[in-house]
Order: structure tokens, then sequence, then C-alpha cells
């Protein structure tokens, strides 16, 4: 547990370092999964859940059970999508760096969107750190990915431009908008 809030805090304050760190450690998926990704992944989930409880409890927990989901399977797919797209941007096409992207980059959003549980305030919060998550994507890009610098921009964009048609494409096929 103080490898995964020394990680948060990393992130958070620190991100450029955080990456070098993880750039240079061994990475195994289901220790990666089962011990940051699935926790972090839990919170915003939880508050979502804790947030509609009282509304519609039903919805409350479907909402919460699938979005859960959803995430973990998006790590997966975003972690493929970051292999397959570094070679066409001068990175090397890496699953285990992909992976350390994929499941690093997201920590200030599942973090900030705990926050979602307070009405308005909380949902500005998640907002702001889902934009700091892609920032931090950003600065990631070059030092995992080995990216060439003027083309991290370029190479964030088409990540996220693919993961968001990706993302919609999952929620058309199996009927979940959430």
């Amino acid at each position: 547990m103080n490898h995964l809030i020394e990680r948060v805090k990393g992130m958070a304050l620190a991100p450029a370092q955080e990456w070098q760190k993880i750039a240079r450690e061994p990475i195994e998926l289901v220790p990666v999964f089962t011990r940051y990704v699935m926790i972090l992944a839990a919170i915003p989930a939880i508050a979502g859940f804790l947030l509609l409880l009282f509304f519609a409890p039903v919805t409350a927990f479907t909402m919460a059970i699938v979005g859960y989901i959803l995430t973990l399977v998006g790590v997966f797919v975003s972690a493929k999508i970051i292999e397959i797209l570094a070679p066409k941007f001068g990175g090397q096409p890496d699953a285990d760096a992909a992976l350390k992207l994929a499941a690093f980059a997201p920590t200030i959003a599942w973090v900030a969107g705990g926050f979602i549980i307070i009405p308005l305030l909380g949902g500005i919060v998640a907002l702001i750190g889902g934009f700091y998550a892609l920032y931090t994507l950003y600065l990631g890009v070059p030092i995992v990915m080995r990216v060439p610098q003027e083309k991290a921009l370029t190479f964030t964009l088409a990540v996220i431009g693919v993961a968001i048609v990706v993302n919609i494409a999952v929620r058309i096929l199996t009927g979940v908008f959430i």
C-alpha cells in the first residue's frame, strides 16, 4: 500500500520524475492490475455509487459495476492502442512500456474521480483531474515509449482520439452509456 501511495504522490506532484522511475521498473500485468489499477479505478466507481445510492440504488450499483469493468478493460485497450501507434510516431512497439503508460497515466483522474460524491464542485475537481491525467500521459510518452519529444503531442492526441472512438464503439455495442 505504501508503494501505491508513493506512486500516486509522484504522479501528482512530480510526474516527469515519476515517469523516469516507471520507465526503469519491470512490470508484470497481474501485480500492476491487482495492486494499482483495480484499487484506484474503484475510487470513482464507489464515489458514483454512493452519490446515486439514495436516488436509484439499482441503477447506482449497475453503473458502478459496469463503469468499473469498462475502466479496467479500457486500460488493456489503451495499452494495445499505445503499443500499435508508437512505431508510427518514432517510438518502440513495446507492450510492457505501453502497459505502464496505460496503467499509470490515469492515476490522478481516478483519485480526483472520488470527488464526484460532492455535487457540482466534485465534478469540476474530477474534470480537472482528467485533464491533468492527459497531461501526465503527454509527459510519459517520450520517457516510457521513447517517442521523440517533437512527436509526443501528436502521439498523445492520436492515442486519445483512438481511445475515444474505441470507447464509444464499445458503449454502442454493449448498449451502456454511463
